[in-house]
Formats: C-alpha cells, structure tokens, sequence
C-alpha cells in the first residue's frame, strides 16, 4: 500500500490519470470517426465540467448519506463512486443538450456520446480502485485465504476487494472498447449497467468497510446496482423496439 506518492495522495493521482485515460479513450473514438475537432474539443471541455461535479456530486452522496446515519466515522471528503457517476452523468447530459445540441444539431447523441462513453467510466473507475487499494480503503472482509492481504493497522488480513474490482473493470473496460470502437453499437451502456450492476451487487457481499445497510438489509451500492441492471435491460427494450431514428452508432 502507498497512500502517498511524494507529496501527492495516491487516490488522488490515480483518480487524475483514470479520468485522462477516460478523456483520450473519448478523444480517441471521435477522432478514430473523423468527427470534427471543434465538435470534439467540445465534448471534452464539458467532459471535464461534468468530471468536476462528479467529484463533488460522489463526496456531496456520501456526506448525506453519513448524516441521514447519523454516522461520524468516515472521514470528511470520503466519497461514492454511484453518487459521482450519478451527479457527473446528469450533468453531462444537461450540458450536452443545453449548450452542445443547439450548436450541433445535426450531430447524435446515442452515436457520439452513449456509445464511447462506457468505456472511459469503466478505465476512469478500474483505476480509481487501484487508487483505493494504495489508500486502504474499500477493502473486504477478514480471511484465511491466500488471496488475502494485511494493510498497515490492520490485525488480521482481507480480502483485496479494491484489485479484484480493478480486474473485473478492465475486463469489462476491454469489452466495451472493443463494442465502441469496432462494432459501434448502442448497447454499450446497457452492457456496461448490467455487467457493473451485477458485480457490484455481488461484492458488496464482501465488502469490509462497511457503510451499513439501507433497505431490506442491502447496502446503498446495492440498490444503486439493482436500478442500474433495470435502467440497462430498459434501454434494451428502448432500442430493441421503440427508437426509430437512423441508427448512426
């Protein structure tokens, strides 16, 4: 583990090259379709915009959901990643229509923004975990197996819930880079919001830091991952059978 790199938070610096490589995977399919480099340019700027109140829309979540607890343990900027991508994701879609589709009417959304934009969350996410596990945190919980590790404090070891979601994110980073770029299809975000939604609830299971259970005895991750799987099989069925535009993806 290295909460530290020089003066820098480790968590930090990861957090900063998995949203570079999330600007770039960006960048790189536009400019792999030759679109043009003001629309693009365009796209990025309101990119980074939308990562910012992410940031703050993922520390914003965790601090609510703190207080509603009643809970004083976490430590003050501590954050969730649901919370960010929920936050940074309506904002991005405000700013696109509000600013971007009026001066590029002509340009389509599901084409240029749904179907690239899974895998930069996914590459942007599987660093941040490597981040998490630098830091100590988000780890799993005690165990005798071989997979276990100790971090700095700790008694006993557990399980690297941090590195086996890393894992997991690039495989799944991976996949959707390849549907993005070489198959152009408009399912990548509901691949992205099933296969995620179904892992995250599952990990959760094992999951050590514990936030405490919102409803029903599951965590506020898993809630946010049962939406997330029902939002990705409603898109399924939006694009299977409702969208009637000219298929640009």
């Amino acid at each position: 583990m290295l909460p530290k790199i020089w003066i820098f938070d480790t968590y930090s610096v990861m957090l900063f090259i998995g949203v570079a490589l999330a600007l770039f995977v960006f960048y790189s399919y536009h400019k792999r379709n030759k679109t043009s480099l003001s629309y693009t340019y365009d796209l990025l700027i309101i990119g980074i915009i939308a990562v910012a109140i992410g940031i703050l829309s993922a520390v914003g979540f965790q601090a609510l959901f703190d207080y509603l607890k009643k809970d004083s343990t976490n430590n003050i900027g501590s954050m969730t990643f649901y919370g960010g991508l929920v936050g940074g994701v309506l904002s991005f879609i405000l700013e696109y229509f509000i600013y971007i589709k009026r001066k590029y009417p002509n340009q389509s959304f599901v084409a240029d923004v749904m179907v690239p934009a899974p895998a930069g969350i996914a590459i942007a996410h599987a660093c941040g975990r490597i981040g998490c596990f630098m830091a100590g945190c988000c780890y799993g919980i005690k165990t005798d197996s071989p997979l276990g590790v100790r971090f700095p404090g700790m008694e006993y070891n557990v399980y690297p819930t941090q590195l086996f979601e890393a894992i997991f994110l690039f495989l799944l980073f991976a996949l959707l880079f390849y549907l993005a770029f070489y198959k152009r299809t408009k399912y990548t975000l509901s691949v992205y919001l099933i296969g995620y939604g179904i892992w995250r609830f599952l990990i959760e299971f094992i999951r050590g830091d514990d936030r405490g259970a919102f409803f029903l005895g599951l965590s506020p991750s898993q809630w946010f991952s049962i939406v997330a799987f029902i939002l990705g099989i409603a898109l399924i069925v939006y694009f299977k059978f409702i969208y009637k535009k000219k298929d640009r993806a």
